[in-house]
């Protein structure tokens, strides 16, 4: 084989990219003795691939089996699932009965007690619209950059 060729073989080669029947004709050329000295590390490469290849394993492999502990692993899952369901309704029940909902029977105190929900929850917003001004500060500043770029 020429060195060109040889050469242009290896590179296809160690990018991925030779066919088999191109490795054979570079496995057949490295099983030779006559090799140029700065390929011969190709030698080994292609001498342990050769060797790989007629390796066997000479014992019986056997795997185990695991369909039964999968079984019981489900069944207890959803014994357990079954359970908390369970026990998360019981609690539910036994809360709402507990719950002290603050009736009010008179109408000028309930609109007090409404008024002052309602402040609360207006200052709630009042306070994330001044987050959303120091936001909006920032969208100006950064526009300005992104029209100077």
């Amino acid at each position: 084989m020429e060195l060109n060729k040889l050469e242009s073989l290896l590179k296809k080669y160690e990018e991925g990219n030779t066919t088999l029947a191109e490795e054979k004709q570079l496995q057949y050329y490295f099983s030779s003795e006559e090799i140029p000295t700065h390929l011969r590390s190709y030698k080994i490469i292609f001498a342990y691939s050769a060797n790989e290849k007629t390796r066997t394993y000479p014992g019986k492999t056997q795997l185990a089996s695991k369909k039964g502990q999968f079984f019981f692993i489900g069944i207890a899952a959803s014994i357990l699932l079954a359970i908390g369901i369970f026990a998360w309704q019981n609690n539910i029940r036994e809360e709402i009965p507990q719950q002290n909902v603050g009736t009010i029977e008179d109408p000028h105190e309930a609109y007090q007690k409404t008024k002052e929900a309602l402040q609360m929850v207006a200052e709630v917003f009042n306070a994330g619209r001044e987050d959303l001004e120091y936001l909006n500060e920032f969208n100006k500043t950064k526009n300005k950059f992104i029209k100077n770029q």
